[in-house]
């Protein structure tokens, strides 16, 4: 029988014969039997009709002896056939190996049932056969041709893909080098991309090539993925900060065969990261450290001092007369003075030592490795000295002078705030002595000490006795004066120091572990509000509650707040979190996880005190955030160009993250109206309203807005 007669009557078994000898094939294994057979039935008839079609005597001989011509007309049928079949192999995966392997086998099906089937080879059957092999070897290019055209234009899909945006993406071998990179990091190195392909970061004068290169090792040696920063000025002029990302691929066997990865510039983002944090960590007026800042630094030499064993002295030091001079000679004379006093009390001090000004006339020393009794008294006198000196400020001279407490860890305090407020007590001992002079702090002064412990004390009997109570400020939306949500705040009614606002009791609620319960307390009452509120106004009403470092540590031993919403039957919309940025840096707190599962659970987060704490635009993208509050700081500061810049960049950078801006402390009108005019979204301050009791935040929500709006 004739080949070409042989095909279409034997194709099933053709089929069945090139499925099992297919079945080998790597790629073959993952097909069902419809998606082997995938156009095969449509190749072998085209083949078959191929082999029908006439052809010269001549012809026949010159193909018999492999010498057909390679201009022979093709058929149309067959490359259609074998291309559209390519492109199918092409979309599960199949690789141009994987193809000549199939097609070997449907080759090899074909011949040896029909040789099977034919008795004796004739001259007419091995022209057959010619035929047959110049057909297959037509199917096999036509779809080669279509394997390779589909994958470069993947490729070229694929690098516009890339390029689009402003990321740059590559990939590395294992010893380091480009196999690819997109247009960006191209333009990057200011270099081709086909000039740049085989080249590693040495080649390319990347300063920073040895520790990309380990890097590499360690994804390559790990197979995990890594991210990190790096600055580089190498490429340009100026220093550029990018974050990065290297992936290993890796094979079927397990092995890495490639690192692939992408970087991206954030060098604007690092500018205005440092701006915030400089700004929210140093004074403007004298250039040094503010309180937060000098907070920190007390924190760190603490346990510097606790590790080595080395004494650490605490210099509290408070201007005498200024506020005099100041009243006389104008706040911009004031202003100058305490630059000036910076300046004084720096020239005074180490470079290992710390000064820092905590706000209007007061200033803080913090010394480092105190290893002589009398280096702190030796240097008290000599600031004393240079503060005594006349001030010659806008053609007038003043005078003013000094009063200095001193204590020393670890002799007077065990912790951070107890020194300062043993500085602070001996400061107030040293100005009734008669100003301008210094004063250790000593054992008398435990009077505050004493009662501290009292206020301890009363404190964990505040609770059971009804003295706590839970007020609400109202947050308005600045585009039309509505009331929004409320922010819930704790009051204390001692019965000996009358109205105890938080600052006055949470640290002591913290350190005692007091504040897991209250805060469990606060927010069983701020749910019970909104859930009355939402009933009698028949709309939602979320209620934001603060929650600190410590409650996060404390969390799993107490009340789980999403349990207890869902028991109750209570939206989590009804509530919002609010914490410091302290809290996602702390990773020790568990603060991540349990952020986490409210924000699965539908609790809204918000940042409070925004650009005032470790502003790091890292973590924004880390953790799930809803809202930015403005630090009251900024607001009020408004009439300063720089507070007004932080604001406005804080509105933005919310904006830009997908989050709402919640403006703080805002009591004029002035500062609601550039609020609302530089895209605020919402604010909270006395200028609407100040924090109420339940009945009365009721009437406010019944009026429907602020009157003040």
């Amino acid at each position: 029988m004739r080949l070409g007669d042989f095909i279409p009557a034997n194709l099933e078994q053709i089929l069945q014969e090139w499925q099992e000898h297919a079945r080998g094939i790597d790629a073959v294994k993952e097909l069902n039997r419809d998606e082997l057979r995938d156009h095969g039935n449509q190749l072998l008839l085209a083949i078959a009709k191929d082999l029908a079609s006439p052809q010269t005597d001549a012809e026949a001989v010159k193909k018999s002896k492999g010498q057909g011509s390679a201009q022979a007309p093709h058929s149309d049928e067959l490359d259609a056939t074998s291309k559209t079949h390519s492109v199918a192999r092409f979309g599960v995966g199949f690789s141009i190996e994987d193809m000549a392997s199939e097609y070997r086998a449907l080759r090899a099906s074909v011949l040896r049932l029909w040789g099977d089937n034919s008795e004796s080879a004739g001259r007419s059957d091995l022209d057959e056969m010619v035929r047959f092999n110049e057909s297959m070897d037509q199917a096999v290019m036509a779809a080669v041709a279509s394997y390779s055209f589909e994958k470069e234009q993947r490729v070229r899909l694929l690098d516009t893909i890339l390029s689009s945006g402003p990321d740059h993406a590559y990939v590395l071998d294992l010893d380091g080098r480009f196999m690819y990179v997109n247009k960006p990091l191209a333009e990057q190195f200011n270099m081709p991309a086909d000039q740049i392909v085989g080249k590693n970061l040495f080649d390319l004068g990347v300063p920073s090539a040895r520790e990309v290169h380990e890097q590499i090792e360690d994804v390559v040696r790990k197979k995990e993925q890594l991210r990190a920063e790096v600055s580089d000025n190498a490429v340009l002029s100026q220093q550029r900060h990018f974050e990065y990302i290297l992936m290993p691929v890796i094979n079927e066997s397990g092995e890495v065969e490639a690192v692939t990865g992408a970087a991206r510039d954030i060098t604007e983002r690092k500018i205005l990261d440092n701006e915030i944090w400089h700004k929210a960590n140093y004074d403007a007026l004298t250039g040094l450290p503010n309180r937060r800042l000098f907070r920190d630094r007390l924190e760190q030499e603490i346990k510097h001092s606790e590790r080595s064993g080395n004494v650490i002295a605490l210099l509290f030091i408070d201007l005498d007369h200024f506020k005099e001079v100041n009243d006389l000679l104008g706040h911009d004379a004031g202003d100058l003075l305490l630059r000036e006093t910076a300046e004084r009390i720096r020239s005074c001090i180490r470079e290992t030592d710390t000064v820092a000004r905590l706000g209007g006339d007061e200033f803080t020393v913090i010394l480092t490795n105190v290893n002589t009794p009398d280096h702190v008294p030796v240097l008290a006198e000599k600031i004393l000295r240079e503060l005594a000196n006349p001030y010659y400020i806008s053609k007038e001279m003043a005078h003013i002078s000094g009063s200095i407490g001193i204590t020393v860890f670890p002799q007077d305090a065990s912790s951070s705030e107890v020194l300062v407020r043993n500085a602070d007590q001996a400061m107030y001992v040293a100005k009734k002595a008669g100003r301008n002079q210094y004063h250790f702090f000593a054992g008398d002064m435990q009077a505050s000490v004493r009662t501290r412990l009292r206020l301890i004390g009363d404190l964990r009997l505040a609770l059971a006795r009804g003295e706590l109570s839970v007020y609400y400020q109202p947050i308005i939306d600045l585009s039309n004066g509505e009331i929004h949500k409320a922010e819930a705040l704790l009051r204390w009614f001692h019965p000996k120091h009358g109205l105890l606002l938080p600052g006055e009791f949470i640290s002591l609620a913290e350190e005692t572990g007091l504040i897991n319960e209250i805060g469990n307390w606060v927010f069983t009452e701020a749910v019970s509000c909104s859930r009355q509120w939402a009933s009698e106004f028949n709309t939602p009403f979320q209620i934001s509650i603060n929650k600190s470092p410590v409650q996060f540590m404390m969390q799993r031993e107490g009340m789980d707040w999403c349990e207890y919403l869902k028991q109750h039957r209570l939206p989590a919309s009804s509530v919002s979190i609010e914490i410091t940025e302290g809290v996602l840096l702390n990773a020790s707190c568990g603060a991540a996880e349990q952020l986490a599962e409210l924000h699965a659970a539908g609790v809204q987060v918000a940042i409070d005190d925004f650009g005032t704490g470790y502003s790091s635009m890292s973590y924004l993208n880390r953790f799930d955030v809803d809202y930015l509050k403005i630090d009251q700081s900024f607001v009020q500061g408004m009439v300063d160009a720089s507070s007004r810049t932080i604001a406005e960049t804080i509105i933005i950078l919310a904006h830009k993250l997908g989050m709402k801006a919640i403006a703080e402390g805002v009591e004029t009108t002035d500062q609601k109206h550039w609020l609302k005019d530089a895209g605020c979204d919402y604010a909270q301050g006395y200028l609407f309203s100040e924090a109420v009791p339940a009945r009365q935040f009721s009437a406010l929500l019944a009026s429907g807005t602020v009157a003040s709006y």
